[in-house]
């Protein structure tokens, strides 16, 4: 199962432009940019969830947060100049930030900055070795400009506290494994609470010699449906089969019982059902139709976008699983955090440790308001 959460705030910081940012561009930006002058300066950004609505979902679906995997989205709309390969660093910043007004054509002076979180004040560097919260073992790190990040003391480099996802003649869109830093949240460190104050985002060259490119996403402001959003996967699925009998995997035909539309507030229960296309005739002379068989344990679900065929859940062999029980095969789908008013497809894969195979019958559902 699943549950998206939206951005709650985002913005961009430029090198070139000490004090500005743009806060409600449509856009973010990371990578590093050629001047007039022929020098080149960086471009990184900042985003922010709310992960109050995390543990008000982990507390409604009954799950701690080791239970769960939390991955970060955000998708391209604009590249240029980038190295063939190259990294997405996703940090945790150390300290309270302010998203700021500014926009690409207007940049403002009255959030973040290259130069510190807010109007007036500087980023805490990690020559200050200042802790994050009193009794931790994590300190802030960073030159003091374009933002700073935490660490667990004796390690500036922390692996489980820094993240980052390789690029390599490939699609430039991110799908970030974050759920560290998800934990830390939630859960802190060693008995301290650590404050969210979201992710820091850079683009690093490995291999090229490229010294200039970057990465456009689209932001919180968005007017399209590729808002940036963290999706919390968590594994409720259960398989107890009851007087069901496995389906023939050479001849089965499925269907799917969705409503043509479900309320945003709504978690569904949808209903998968299968059938050997040619059943043999029971004692009980029940019509075929009426004869229903499961799929396997390994069969699995994702959702897309019906206009666009954007993936929105994609398979995953843990929290993508179909879930059975005497009656059928069934998932639960959270509708919140979809995009309402739009119109989304539910494909299946079914695999049997041999054979994979893939069904889409043409399930549709719409979300509304």
């Amino acid at each position: 199962m699943f549950k998206i959460f939206y951005a709650e705030k985002d913005t961009t910081l430029y090198e070139s432009n000490l004090l500005a940012n743009s806060g409600l561009n449509s856009v973010l930006e990371v990578g590093k940019s050629l001047n007039t002058d022929d020098t080149i300066s960086s471009i990184n950004s900042l985003l922010k969830f709310n992960v109050t609505e995390i543990s008000q979902s982990l507390a409604l679906y009954n799950k701690s947060v080791t239970d769960c995997k939390f991955m970060l989205q955000l998708y391209t709309t604009h590249a240029r100049n980038l190295a063939a390969e190259y990294d997405i660093s996703a940090k945790i910043v150390g300290e309270a930030w302010d998203n700021g007004t500014g926009l690409a054509t207007a940049l403002t002076t009255d959030g973040a900055s290259w130069v510190g979180p807010k109007p007036n004040n500087s980023w805490i560097s990690g020559s200050q070795l200042q802790q994050i919260t009193s009794g931790s073992k994590l300190y802030i790190s960073g030159s003091g400009a374009g933002g700073n990040w935490i660490y667990s003391s004796g390690s500036a480099t922390t692996s489980s506290l820094i993240v980052s996802e390789s690029f390599s003649y490939r699609t430039t869109d991110i799908n970030l494994d974050v759920t560290n830093a998800i934990k830390l949240w939630l859960s802190g460190s060693g008995g301290y609470t650590i404050p969210n104050h979201g992710f820091l985002l850079e683009l690093i060259n490995t291999t090229s010699t490229a010294s200039y490119g970057s990465v456009q996403y689209f932001s919180r402001e968005t007017h399209t449906i590729y808002v940036p959003k963290l999706v919390m996967y968590l594994d409720n699925s259960t398989f107890t089969t009851g007087s069901l009998t496995a389906v023939n995997l050479d001849s089965y035909v499925t269907y799917t019982k969705l409503k043509p539309a479900y309320n945003e507030a709504e978690v569904a229960k949808i209903r998968i059902y299968s059938r050997n296309k040619y059943p043999v005739k029971s004692a009980t002379n029940l019509f075929p139709i009426e004869t229903v068989n499961y799929l396997p344990t390994s069969s699995f679900y994702s959702i897309l976008d019906s206009a666009t065929d954007e993936v929105i859940i994609p398979y995953d062999n843990i929290y993508t699983k179909l879930s059975c029980d005497s009656t059928s095969n069934f998932i639960h789908i959270d509708m919140n955090g979809f995009m309402p008013e739009r119109s989304y497809r539910l494909q299946l894969k079914i695999n049997d440790g041999i054979t994979i195979q893939y069904i889409n019958n043409d399930t549709y559902f719409k979300v509304i308001r």
